[in-house]
């Protein structure tokens, strides 16, 4: 994985380029150590979980779900992410449980992987590696041995100096009222309204630009999902640039056919402007009359 770090990403923040994803398939035969006969064997719980591999203990850090461990950069920490997006805790022997239960058969643990911004501390370019075990805590490897039941995580970092930034960090659009008898059925879009998007680039910049849901971070579809603060149903919201709806990336990630857009300054400092629209776009047969919010991450990554 190829991280590229810049001065200004907050602290919290999960670091661009360094997400991964692996499904990791196990089958147990009859005789794995949960049984009748033994009872329950594996301290914590009878789940497959990921513990450091040279038993240097995991810490949670200062900001919640974000651990650490001896030898990472004192600026980075991590997290292995579940289904929804949330970081999978460490349980009552200090290893973070994937869920994912033991038993007889074929199973598959699916693993998500970030690294994420600690503190403002200097970082330098170069590469850390996480050597992870895959096991049940007690006496199961996921895989007959411990050697074979490695997960290695190597991340390359890159500092960057020449960056772009959000003018306006936080941009509200105000959608006009509409009346539910303009919906005329699943698709129609009504009420588009004009924004911008407008970047400060340093010069020599070049990044990306993606826009996420923030209220489902999973969504990869063209509309965003509303809030629950939102009394109205039956709707969404899509953003389009130039007249073509915006495919949102998922969990913030590029390269997973959420549509991209670019940010390049080469030569001097500049300003660059994403001219976007947002409409309602009928989702069900049915719609509720009442009040739309709908909250777009936008991430900005580095070539």
């Amino acid at each position: 994985m190829n991280a590229r770090v810049v001065n200004n990403l907050p602290v919290g923040s999960p670091i661009p380029g360094s997400d991964a994803y692996q499904s990791i398939s196990i089958n147990c035969g009859a005789a794995w150590s949960n049984d009748s006969i033994l009872g329950d064997t594996c301290t914590g719980g009878p789940h497959w979980a990921l513990f450091e591999a040279s038993g240097a203990p995991i810490q949670e850090t200062s900001l919640p779900g974000v651990f650490t461990f001896a030898g990472l950069p004192d600026a980075l920490g991590y997290q292995f992410m579940d289904s929804s997006n949330q970081p999978l805790p460490l349980d009552s022997s200090g290893r973070h449980n994937t869920g994912v239960q033991i038993r007889t058969g074929t199973q598959n643990v699916p693993i998500h992987f970030r690294m994420v911004k600690l503190s403002d501390a200097p970082l330098v370019s170069g590469s850390a590696s996480l050597n992870m075990g895959l096991g049940c805590n007690g006496n199961e490897w996921a895989n007959r041995t411990d050697a074979g039941s490695r997960v290695t995580l190597t991340v390359n970092i890159e500092q960057i100096t020449q960056t772009c930034r959000m003018v306006t960090p936080n941009t509200s659009v105000v959608l006009p009222t509409v009346s539910r008898p303009e919906f005329t059925g699943v698709g129609h879009a009504v009420g588009s309204t004009p924004f911008t998007l407008d970047f400060q680039c340093d010069a020599d910049a070049s990044a990306r630009v993606n826009i996420s849901d923030a209220t489902t971070p999973s969504n990869s579809s063209e509309i965003l999902s509303l809030q629950e603060s939102s009394t109205a149903s039956g709707m969404g919201v899509r953003l389009s640039h130039q007249g073509v709806p915006v495919a949102l990336a998922p969990n913030q990630m590029f390269d997973q056919n959420g549509s991209e857009f670019s940010l390049d300054s080469p030569g001097s400092e500049q300003v660059i402007s994403l001219p976007l629209s947002a409409e309602y776009v009928q989702t069900n047969n049915t719609i509720t009359p009442g009040t739309v919010q709908a909250l777009a991450v936008v991430t900005i990554a580095y070539d």
